[in-house]
């Protein structure tokens, strides 16, 4: 079966898709309540997940350009197509990382032209961003009718000086002027939505902005942006079924890697799961599975955080927080949870209304292979070719149970490290063992809490179990020790498998494995 429409790749454009024979996977069903249920919204989710065109989909609709919607579900809908002039500002296309006033005279250069657009003319054109948007508002209305006010990527301006403290500061009061004009317009609009990547608090960016509906977490909308699975299977039909051939698969097995590789982001805590639309769209043109999203550019500023907050990668499994820790953050506050989640890196898991906690995960396998791989590309610093000789010896090793083989692979891996990234902590080593055996293809559950301590590593293989603990500048003999005498053989000795105990010794001064010893129970 041949796809008879183009797969909508790199386009954000509503009229572009539909002119050109795109596939469009309808959410006008979705718009069309929105329109209804209020007026001032706000939607964060990660980058290319769709914002863009959703944005463009909603001044088209408020342009009345109904004959882009043929045969979507708001061209049947009771929907009267009424015009509403659009201001629509998409702060990506400013001058985000140079001076202020650069981005100031932008600002206000766009919304001059919008004005010309319009066939209106601002009086003041040195007036402030803020009374700009005010007149602009005010002249539209006048002329015309309700305004529209639609925002893509909100706080790129921030986010482009995230690791520059003053000037993202600064950038989130220029935003802050802007903004909060809207809710003293309130009166002259029918509709405003602002989108981007992070929700950073009201208090900070959106300060007298009190009328915002912040949609990021809402059952109802969690399926605005991505792709659910009836959609999927439904829409791209003809693109799955050549993916199936291609890898001589049948369509459920295919749908099933499919699912692997992307779906799982989660946005409320009801929600039904979507699939990254930007990696979908190109699995199904390359017919090959790769970190399609993953590797356009993961934001390093995380990365420095993770690294900076000495946060320990095995934690970002399971991770638990509270409302709190998602819901915003502020310029010199960074919440990393938040970012995380907010960025797309990590996703709702699990959430237990009793006690009110989230559990995040990692969304897909993409992320999380690629995610492990940055981590640890940032903590070691091995160039690429190494490390995937040694993922391969590691790999090896481990399906002969040649443990020699596996302590001699893990020391070429600590060997590798430049000695100016080396931590003294016994927590650094941790996070590198888990990180490097993530790399090779296997979970390691870190930290497992038992009724006598906390083991600090298991790796449950089909075959047998590995326990691992680590001491740092002590002895293989005192880890082993340990395990015997916290039991924590005792859970998976029903298991009917060897249980095999591995004692490891790092030094500060070799940083580096000295000594190890194993016991099979």
């Amino acid at each position: 079966m041949k796809p008879q429409l183009k797969l909508p790749i790199g386009i954000q454009d509503f009229a572009k898709l539909r002119n050109n024979g795109s596939l469009y996977v309808d959410k006008t069903q979705l718009l069309h309540s929105l329109l209804q249920d209020g007026s001032v919204y706000f939607l964060s989710r990660p980058r290319r997940f769709g914002k863009s065109l959703l944005i463009s989909t909603l001044e088209a609709i408020f342009k009345a350009e109904r004959h882009l919607f043929k045969d979507t579900w708001i061209d049947r809908s009771d929907y009267t197509w009424p015009v509403h002039p659009v201001i629509r500002i998409d702060m990506s296309e400013l001058p985000t990382k140079e001076t202020p006033d650069a981005f100031r005279r932008a600002l206000l250069h766009l919304l001059g032209r919008i004005a010309r657009d319009h066939q209106v003319m601002l009086p003041d054109m040195t007036m402030g961003i803020g009374v700009c948007l005010k007149e602009l508002i005010l002249l539209l209305n006048a002329k015309y009718t309700k305004v529209v006010v639609l925002v893509d990527e909100y706080d790129k301006p921030i986010l482009d000086n995230i690791n520059d403290v003053a000037m993202a500061e600064t950038m989130r009061d220029i935003l802050r002027q802007f903004y909060t004009i809207l809710k003293a317009q309130d009166g002259n609009l029918r509709f405003v939505l602002l989108t981007g990547v992070t929700k950073f608090s009201r208090v900070s960016v959106f300060s007298g902005l009190n009328n915002l509906q912040d949609l990021t977490m809402t059952d109802k909308y969690a399926t605005l942006c991505g792709y659910t699975q009836s959609e999927l299977e439904q829409a791209f039909a003809p693109w799955i079924t050549s993916l199936a051939e291609h890898h001589q698969r049948s369509v459920p097995d295919e749908l099933a890697m499919i699912k692997h590789w992307y779906n799982g982001y989660r946005f409320s805590v009801s929600g039904e799961r979507v699939y990254n639309p930007f990696s979908t769209l190109l699995l199904f043109e390359h017919q090959r599975y790769r970190p399609h999203w993953f590797v356009t550019g993961t934001p390093k500023f995380l990365i420095d955080l993770i690294e900076k907050a000495k946060f320990s990668p095995d934690a970002l499994e399971d991770l638990e927080v509270g409302d709190s820790a998602l819901e915003s953050h502020d310029v010199n506050q960074m919440s990393l949870p938040a970012l995380l989640y907010q960025t797309g890196y990590l996703t709702i898991g699990h959430y237990d209304p009793e006690t009110r906690l989230y559990r995040l995960a990692y969304p897909n396998f993409e992320v999380r292979e690629s995610f492990t791989e940055s981590l640890f590309a940032q903590l070691c610093n091995a160039p690429e070719q190494e490390q995937s000789q040694l993922v391969g010896q590691m790999i090896a090793a481990l399906k002969k149970m040649d443990y020699e083989g596996v302590f001699e692979v893990l020391k070429s891996f600590f060997a590798s490290i430049p000695y100016q990234l080396h931590q003294a902590t016994e927590k650094y080593y941790h996070s590198l063992f888990y990180l490097i055996m993530h790399l090779v293809g296997y979970r390691v559950n870190a930290e497992v809490s038992t009724h006598r301590g906390r083991i600090d590593a298991v790796l449950v293989l089909k075959d047998r179990v590995l326990i691992f603990e680590f001491k740092l500048n002590q002895s293989a003999d005192v880890a082993l020790q340990q395990i015997h005498d916290k039991h924590y053989a005792q859970a998976y000795q029903q298991s009917g498998k060897p249980v095999i105990l591995f004692g490891v010794n790092f030094d500060t001064t070799a940083r580096n494995i000295v000594e190890w010893k194993m016991q099979t129970i």
